[in-house]
């Protein structure tokens, strides 16, 4: 074909009466509602799309005006009038207006007319229809859901504003909406019902058969009733609903964001309720912005719990808590009662979290927390201030037993919840507890909880699993404690005055001869003579000073060791602060250098609590100081819960058995003897399995010495060998007739 060939039709094309009949079946066949009218806005033509979305039929509306699908909304009919003009001066123009579809429901529309001529020259206006009820609803109502949730505005007020617009837009219907509480309805809103029905309906159960609300909430679908008189689902509500002549009843749950129901709306009606488009849009409609305002309450809900409560147990919190003791103390003050603040705290918790993990020690909090709500009476407080410390304010005492009583009911009754929750793999924890009255025994807030946390530190150092009451030589014990606290810092900082070392000797039962030294603190106060390490050393700890006190202990056990026999070892105990504070390796390596110590002489000691701290730290500072030769031994073994786990992941140079163990052999046959000879039995063979030489302390008797002999331990330490002192023990012929002896 050549370029300038003109083009083929196979058909010839349609002559204008035919092509004017293909344009009227294309209109009446296209799925957009199309209308022609006058240019005053007259009814001409309507095709069937436009029946279909407005119920109107051609003979019913030709010859009627455009306004009049719209006369109940006078600014509608304006906007009518609007369109029409445009029009009519622009020849195009498009625009939205509210009309009425047949069975009298408003819906939005959107009119892109076109002005024409016919063949007589006359004006005719050609718009197509399109439903915007949705989008234009949607729009309306969340904008101004989101202005009032923008504004903060109460969760009732909100839910009340889309009452009104739904009434509004839905002739003859009536809104409420409802709350799931405790699996019952609560009305929330529902501003043109009247009182007493709400109250009516206050507390319709969720479930089958409980109208259309609780039945709607229970399969969590819609239900819609059209006729309340005989439907089953209203049976026991029909009678509360009839004076208000509604007959149908359509409710819709409302879900959250995770699909659960929490609550539901309705929309009442006189009459049976048509499920068009536009009620349907509507029911979507408030569907989601009803659950957009529940969500942003639940959210101020749930922001408004945490600035007072703890998230994990749901106890008030501190601030919280604080807040409520000056409510209950100018109560009790006007009262003429008293408060009794219980501090409870639970012992070895740490222990917990490292050994069982958190998940374990979240449920342990639970359950204590659950177990102080159980037993608080009408007015008590339970709170929880932090990590493992909880508070219990009990309220009107008038007799100091009554505190007492509360006491032993919390301590029992956490140590037996633990018990009943956990089995004996479980966490081996319990709780101490100390309380003090106000007003008897603190004039202030600031004094009753110093006395009351006074109290719980006796029942700790005491034994734990106990509680405590307040009395005045706490107090006394406080500021000693204090004291003891300042001086011990001040000793420190003179290159510790008033410390000083005393050496205990190791023997070893293969050779029968002392093999080396463990060194240990002793501490004489200017003022109160003799401290005792078991006093300060824990006030070192806890008052940050533990580690300080450990480097001044290593460098002059390193300076005394340096000039003994070089057959002689020094043993350190380390504490957790020294490998976890600055750097443990580099401060050992100057240490021997400085005193030119052999490595392999000094050997320091870490308990598993080192390793169940931060297993990767203490692995990386351990192997660090076994790099440059120091021995490294674990001390207290078997007192904890992951002693073999660590002994085959860190190759350890001894192990020492914890005096616990030791003092039970007493060459009885008792429960608690054959029980001590047992484990100690079975750790000097896990040693000796494994290759590494075992050391027993707190050997005192002879019977205790002759067993461990016998069971091939290698090594001894105790005051049967010799006890701690200043200077090492000299070989005197006493000496030599007792190493014969036990030998």
């Amino acid at each position: 074909m050549s370029a300038s060939a003109p083009i083929a039709f196979p058909t010839p094309l349609p002559g204008p009466e035919e092509m004017a009949l293909l344009k009227g079946v294309a209109i009446e066949e296209i799925d957009t509602a199309v209308i022609i009218t006058d240019a005053s806005g007259r009814f001409l033509y309507l095709n069937p799309r436009f029946s279909e979305l407005t119920g109107y039929l051609p003979e019913e509306v030709t010859g009627r005006a455009i306004r009049d699908l719209c006369s109940r909304h006078a600014a509608s009919c304006g906007h009518i009038d609007d369109i029409l003009s445009r029009v009519r001066l622009k020849r195009q123009y498009s625009g939205e207006v509210l009309i009425h579809n047949k069975d009298g429901h408003p819906m939005w529309v959107e009119l892109n007319a076109t002005a024409v001529r016919d063949e007589r020259k006359r004006q005719r206006l050609i718009a197509t229809v399109t439903d915007i009820t949705y989008a234009k609803l949607h729009d309306t109502l969340q904008r101004k859901v989101l202005e009032a949730l923008l504004e903060d505005r109460p969760l009732v007020d909100t839910l009340n504003l889309i009452c009104h617009e739904v009434e509004t837009l839905l002739h003859g219907v009536t809104m409420s909406v409802l709350r799931i509480v405790d699996d019952h309805l609560v009305p929330l809103a529902g501003p043109n019902l009247p009182d007493w029905y709400n109250n009516a309906i206050n507390g319709v159960p969720v479930g089958p058969n409980q109208g259309s609300c609780g039945t709607a909430a229970f399969r969590g679908e819609p239900v819609l009733v059209n006729d309340i008189a005989t439907d089953p689902l209203w049976a026991e509500y029909r009678k509360a609903v009839a004076p208000l002549g509604f007959r149908a009843c359509w409710s819709t749950p409302i879900k959250d964001k995770t699909g659960k129901v929490v609550g539901t709306f309705a929309f009442y009606a006189p009459k049976p309720l048509v499920l068009n488009t536009f009620t349907q849009s509507m029911v979507d409609i408030c569907s989601r912005l009803c659950s957009l305002a529940f969500e942003k309450c639940a959210f101020q809900d749930r922001i408004q719990f945490l600035a007072h409560h703890d998230a994990l147990t749901g106890l008030p919190n501190r601030a919280f808590f604080q807040a409520r003791l000056a409510e209950e103390a100018a109560r009790a003050t006007r009262q003429k009662t008293q408060l009794a603040l219980h501090i409870i705290d639970l012992d070895r918790f740490k222990e917990v979290n490292d050994t069982l993990g958190h998940p374990v020690g979240d449920e342990v909090l639970k359950t204590v927390a659950r177990t102080l709500q159980t037993h608080a009476a009408p007015g008590d407080v339970t709170a929880r201030l932090g990590g493992d410390e909880f508070v219990f304010l009990q309220v009107g005492v008038t007799d100091r037993t009554q505190a007492e009583l509360r006491a032993t009911q919390l301590v029992d009754g956490i140590r037996e919840a633990l018990a009943a929750q956990f089995d004996h793999h479980g966490p081996q924890t319990s709780a101490s507890a100390g309380f003090a009255l106000f007003p008897d025994e603190a004039p202030s807030f600031d004094h009753l909880i110093r006395h009351a946390d006074m109290a719980l530190y006796r029942a700790k150092t005491e034994g734990r699993n106990r509680w405590r009451a307040f009395d005045a030589t706490m107090a006394q014990a406080l500021l000693y404690r204090r004291r003891l606290e300042s001086d011990l810092r001040d000793a420190l900082a003179a290159d510790g005055e008033g410390l000083s070392l005393v050496y205990q000797p190791q023997f070893c039962l293969n050779d029968s001869r002392i093999i080396g030294y463990e060194v240990l603190a002793r501490w004489k106060h200017p003022s109160f003579g003799a401290i005792p390490p078991s006093e300060f050393i824990p006030i070192a700890e806890e008052a940050g000073m533990i580690a300080e006190l450990g480097a001044w202990i290593l460098n002059h056990a390193c300076d005394a060791a340096s000039t003994w026999a070089d057959d002689l070892t020094i043993a350190v105990n380390l504490s957790p602060a020294q490998i976890f504070e600055g750097d443990l390796t580099a401060f050992v390596k100057a240490t021997l250098a400085r005193t030119g110590l052999d490595p392999a002489r000094l050997e320091l000691e870490v308990t598993e609590g080192v390793l169940i701290d931060n297993t990767e730290r203490a692995l990386h500072v351990l192997h660090g100081l076994k790099d440059l030769g120091v021995r490294i031994s674990m001390d207290d073994f078997g007192t904890g819960y992951s002693s073999l786990s660590y002994l085959q992941t860190f190759p350890f140079d001894a192990i020492k058995i914890d005096r616990s163990f030791t003092q039970g052999l007493d060459g009885t046959h008792s429960k608690h003897g054959l029980h001590a000879d047992a484990i100690v039995r079975a750790v000097i063979g896990l040693g000796h399995a494994i290759g590494i030489p075992v050391i027993a302390e707190g050997v005192e008797s002879q019977p205790q010495f002759d067993r461990l002999k016998a069971l091939k331990c290698d090594a001894v330490q105790g005051y049967l060998i010799g006890k701690p002192l200043p200077h090492l023990i000299d070989p005197l012929p006493e000496f030599d007739a007792k190493i014969v002896r036990i030998a």
